[in-house]
C-alpha cells in the first residue's frame, strides 16, 4: 500500500481507559490504524473513515464498540486475539470493501465466522488456529478469494464441499492439519495453482477430479500418507515435463530436478550429461534408470524416491558412479541392489525404506554413514559389523512367517555365513547417533558397551514393533527413546539414562518404567495404549514440559503431578487418571497460566 500515513496507539498501558471518536478528533486521517491491545471503546461515529489498513493484535472476546464504520477498510489484522465466530465485531464493523483478512494464531476460533458479507475478500489467513475444526459453509460467498492459508491448524480434519464454489481460488495451503480428503468439488477450481499439503499425515486420498485443475503447477505431498496418485494426475500439462533427446547436448548441467512431473522415461541421450551432479526425480512414473547410467561419472547425488513404477533390479553399472554420496530409493518397488554397490567407496546415504520388494543386500561399502532399510518380504539380514562409519541406521524385517532363505536364488555361501543370530541383535557401531531397529525375530539387543571406543554418541534409539522382550545395557547419552508397537515388558536400567530429554512409549505390553523419577533432565514424557503400565513417583521430574498420557488403564493416579514446576503442556486422557482432582487442578492452572500470557500480549 503506497504513501501509508500511519497512527499506531499500543493500549497496554490504558485498560482502564475508554477511547471514542471525540479522543482522535484533532488527528489528521490515517490509512493505517494499528489498536494493539485494546479493550475498551466507546463510540466511533465518524471516526477513521480513511482507515484503510486496521491491525488489532490481541483484541477481546468482548466487544462494546459502538458505529465503528470503515468502509474503505482493506486490511484487517486481528491475529493471535481471543475471537470467536461469535465476536460482535463480524456484524458491528462495517467493512464491505475488506481484501484480507488475517486471523492467524486465534486459538479460540472453532468455527469460521459468517462470510456471506465478505464478498470482495481475497486472502484469508487462519495459519495457527489451533482449536479450528470447520470452515463455514459461508465460505461458498468468497467468490473472489485468491489464497485460503490453513496451515498448522491441527484440529482440522476436513473441508467443505462448498470449497468448489471459490473459483478465483489461485493457493489453497493445508499443512500441517490433520485434513483427511479433499472434497470432489476441487476440481471446480479451475484456476488453483498451489496445492499444498506439506506434513498433513492423515491425507490418504486425492480425488480424480484434481485431473480437472488446468493451471495447477505446484502440488506438494511431503509427508502425507497419499498411498496412489489418480493416474489423471498426468493430463495435468502444466504438472506435465517431456525430456527431449536433445538434452543430452547440455554437457554443462549440473543438476536435473524433475522431482513432481508425470515423466516415466529417461531418454538414454542423458547417459552424455557428463557434467551431472545432481539428478533428483522423486514421486514420478520413472520405469527405470536411464541407459549406461554408469556413464554419469560426476554424478554425487542419485534421489528416486516415491517411485511406485521403479521396479526391478538396479543395474549393475551403477557401480561406474566413483563419486556418488547419495543414493535414495525409498518407497519403490526396485527388487534388488547389484554387488557392485559395495565398490561405491564415497557412498555416505543409502535409503532403502519401504522397498518391500527387497529380500536380501549384498555387501555395502563401509563408508556408509546414514543407513535405513526396511522391506515387508526381507528374508535375510547379515552382520553390518564393517560399516564402522555408521552414524545412523534404520533396519526393519518383515512378517516372521515370511524369513526363510530364498528358494529360486542361492544365497552366496559367503553371505550365509555371516548372517546375524536370529535371537539377538549386537549394536557396536562406535559412531552411531541415532537408531530404528525393529526385527521380527530378534528377543534381545546387546549394546556392546565394551567396545573400544564405546557407544558414547548415540542420542535417539527408536524400537518399532518387535517380538523383543528385554532390552538391557543401555546407552547412558540417549537423548531420545522411542518405543512402540513392541512386545517388551521390561526396560533395565532406566534410571542411568542422565541425558535423556523425551521418552515416548506407545502401544506396548510394558508393565513399569522403573527408575523413571530419577530421570532429571526429561523434558516431554508421552505414553499412550500400555494398558499393562503403571507409573512410579513424579516428583523428581522438575525439568519436564510436556506430559501427555493416553489411553493406558492401569493409570490411575499421577503421583508428584503437583510438583512438576516445569510443566507447560499437560493431556491426560482415556484413563483413570483424568477425573482425578491432582490432574483437573494442573489442567486448571496450564489454563490461567496461558490467559496470563496472553493478558500480558506475549503471542502463544
Amino acid at each position: 500500500m503506497e504513501n501509508v500515513e500511519a497512527l499506531c496507539i499500543d493500549l497496554d498501558d490504558h485498560d482502564s481507559c475508554k477511547f471514542t471518536a471525540g479522543d482522535f478528533d484533532s488527528l489528521p486521517d490515517k490509512t493505517f490504524l494499528k489498536l494493539d491491545n485494546a479493550k475498551d471503546l466507546g463510540d466511533f461515529t465518524g471516526a477513521f473513515s480513511s482507515v484503510k489498513w486496521l491491525c488489532w493484535q490481541r483484541c477481546p472476546p468482548d466487544f462494546n464498540a459502538e458505529k465503528i464504520v470503515l468502509r474503505e477498510l482493506v486490511v484487517l489484522d486481528l491475529s493471535w486475539s481471543k475471537v470467536t465466530e461469535d465476536w460482535r465485531g463480524w456484524s458491528e464493523i462495517k467493512m464491505e470493501k475488506l481484501k484480507v483478512l488475517n486471523l492467524t494464531g486465534c486459538f479460540d476460533l472453532l468455527f469460521t465466522p459468517d462470510f456471506s458479507g465478505y464478498k470482495y475478500l481475497e486472502f484469508l489467513i487462519l495459519e495457527r488456529c489451533s482449536r479450528l475444526v470447520k470452515l463455514d459453509p459461508s465460505i461458498s460467498h468468497l467468490k473472489g478469494l485468491v489464497s485460503l492459508n490453513l496451515k498448522f491448524c491441527p484440529q482440522l480434519n476436513g473441508l467443505p464441499v462448498e470449497l468448489g464454489c471459490m473459483t478465483a481460488l489461485k493457493e489453497l495451503s493445508i499443512d500441517g492439519t490433520s485434513v483427511r480428503q479433499i472434497p470432489i468439488s476441487i476440481g471446480n477450481l479451475k484456476n488453483l495453482e498451489i496445492l499444498s499439503g506439506f506434513n498433513c499425515f492423515p491425507l490418504t486420498y486425492l480425488p480424480s477430479s484434481i485431473s480437472y485443475l488446468t493451471a495447477l503447477c505446484k502440488l506438494s505431498l511431503d509427508g502425507a500418507k497419499v498411498n496412489e496418485l489418480p493416474s489423471s494426475l498426468g493430463d495435468l500439462l502444466n504438472l506435465r515435463l517431456e525430456l527431449p533427446d536433445s538434452i543430452g547436448e547440455m554437457g554443462s548441467l549440473e543438476e536435473l530436478d524433475i522431482s513432481a512431473t508425470s515423466i516415466s522415461n529417461l531418454p538414454n541421450s542423458m547417459r552424455n550429461l557428463q557434467s551431472l551432479r545432481v539428478l533428483r526425480m522423486d514421486s514420478t512414473f520413472i520405469r527405470a534408470f536411464p541407459g549406461m547410467i554408469g556413464n554419469l561419472a560426476k554424478l554425487e547425488e542419485l534421489h528416486a524416491s516415491w517411485c511406485r513404477s521403479l521396479k526391478g533390479a538396479i543395474p549393475g553399472d551403477i557401480g561406474g558412479l566413483r563419486h556418488l554420496r547419495s543414493l535414495t530409493l525409498g518407497h519403490s518397488s526396485v527388487s534388488s541392489l547389484p554387488p557392485e554397490i559395495s565398490t561405491l567407496s564415497g557412498l555416505h546415504t543409502l535409503d532403502l525404506l519401504h522397498c518391500d520388494e527387497i529380500e536380501w543386500l549384498p555387501k555395502l561399502p563401509p563408508s556408509l554413514i546414514c543407513l535405513h532399510v526396511s522391506s515387508n518380504r526381507m528374508k535375510a539380514i547379515f552382520f553390518l559389523e564393517d560399516l564402522k562409519e555408521l552414524e545412523e541406521l534404520c533396519l526393519s524385517d518383515g512378517d516372521p512367517k515370511a524369513h526363510q532363505l530364498p528358494s529360486e536364488q542361492p544365497m552366496p555361501e559367503s553371505n550365509v555365513n555371516r548372517m546375524i543370530d536370529r535371537q539377538s541383535f549386537s549394536i557396536s557401531f562406535p559412531k552411531l547417533r541415532k537408531l530404528e531397529l525393529s526385527l521380527s525375530q530378534v528377543i534381545k539387543l546387546r549394546f556392546e558397551l565394551t567396545d573400544m571406543p564405546p557407544l558414547k554418541r548415540l542420542k535417539m534409539l527408536t524400537l518399532p514393533g518387535s517380538s523383543r522382550r528385554e532390552v538391557s545395557e543401555l546407552p547412558k547419552t540417549l537423548s531420545v527413546f522411542k518405543l512402540y508397537h513392541s512386545a517388551i515388558e521390561e526396560i533395565e536400567g532406566l534410571e542411568g539414562l542422565e541425558a535423556l530429554k523425551r521418552l515416548n512409549i506407545s502401544n506396548c505390553k510394558i508393565q513399569n518404567l522403573d527408575g523413571l523419577g530419577q530421570l532429571t533432565s526429561l523434558r516431554t514424557l508421552i505414553l499412550s495404549e500400555c494398558n499393562y503400565l503403571t507409573l512410579p513417583d513424579l516428583s523428581n521430574l522438575k525439568s519436564v514440559k510436556v506430559l501427555k498420557i493416553r489411553r493406558c488403564k492401569m493409570i490411575h493416579q499421577i503421583e508428584g503431578l503437583e510438583k512438576l514446576t516445569s510443566l507447560e503442556k499437560l493431556n491426560i486422557s482415556e484413563c483413570p487418571a483424568e477425573n482425578t482432582v491432582q490432574v483437573q487442578k494442573a489442567l486448571k492452572r496450564e489454563i490461567e497460566s496461558m490467559d496470563s500470557e496472553t493478558e500480558t500480549g506475549d503471542p502463544p
